[in-house]
């Protein structure tokens, strides 16, 4: 069981020898003591409980992926010779974007991380189906952890919302990035829970503006917490 997640205090100011001084005669002269300001009080994120597969279920859900990465390429491009392709391991889904996006500028198709923890790039007219090949290179040599594709349950969920609520929106208020307002606890895991997923499913920033943000803001503020899956 991982340590609950902590939101850090803020670091109290240090005053000057100067201010100090003048405080102090201020304080003899009017004869009274004021009370020390407290220091907020950091707040703990519950850890969540992750459902456990086995090693077998982790290797059936890893073929399937495969399996469907492999058929999507043909589907859109039949014909294609299709690599042969080792896995070298797996990988987090808070790794994701940073490995991806690594891996197609070495295949040719200079990427970035989003803030979304997605690839964006560029594709130049005539390059789609060599860039679907690079894509399938990539996604083969370091393919999702198949934990991270189990859907989350409700303890995981909640982690989620409290970690996006209470540290991503104040991370990204400060830069300055614009945030959409989250809903109750309850409506965001109800609309996590729709089956094949949901429109209405809340993000802290606005999707319009992600993009834009680039990996920069993605490392300063991530959007998935630690342990969320772990």
């Amino acid at each position: 069981m991982k340590e609950p997640l902590t939101v850090q205090a803020p670091r109290p100011v240090r005053a000057s020898w100067k201010v100090l001084v003048i405080a102090f005669v201020l304080l003899v002269l009017s004869g009274c003591a004021a009370a020390p300001a407290s220091v907020p009080v950091a707040t703990p994120i519950p850890a969540p409980t992750p459902t456990v597969l086995s090693d077998t279920e982790r290797q059936t859900l890893a073929e399937k992926a495969q399996t469907t990465l492999r058929a999507e390429l043909v589907a859109t491009y039949p014909g294609v010779t299709v690599p042969t392709v080792t896995r070298e391991r797996f990988i987090r889904l808070n790794e994701t974007a940073p490995v991806l996006s690594a891996c197609m500028t070495a295949e040719g198709f200079p990427s970035y991380a989003t803030l979304y923890n997605a690839v964006a790039g560029y594709v130049p007219p005539g390059q789609e189906q060599a860039n679907a090949v690079a894509n399938y290179i990539c996604n083969t040599r370091f393919p999702l952890d198949p934990k991270d594709s189990v859907p989350l349950n409700d303890s995981q969920l909640t982690y989620l919302y409290l970690y996006q609520t209470t540290v991503l929106i104040p991370c990204l208020a400060f830069a300055h990035v614009t945030v959409d307002p989250p809903p109750t606890l309850q409506d965001f895991i109800d609309s996590n829970h729709v089956e094949g997923g949901s429109a209405a499913v809340w993000a802290p920033v606005l999707k319009g503006t992600a993009g834009a943000l680039g990996d920069g803001i993605s490392k300063q503020c991530p959007i998935m917490p630690e342990h969320l899956k772990d």
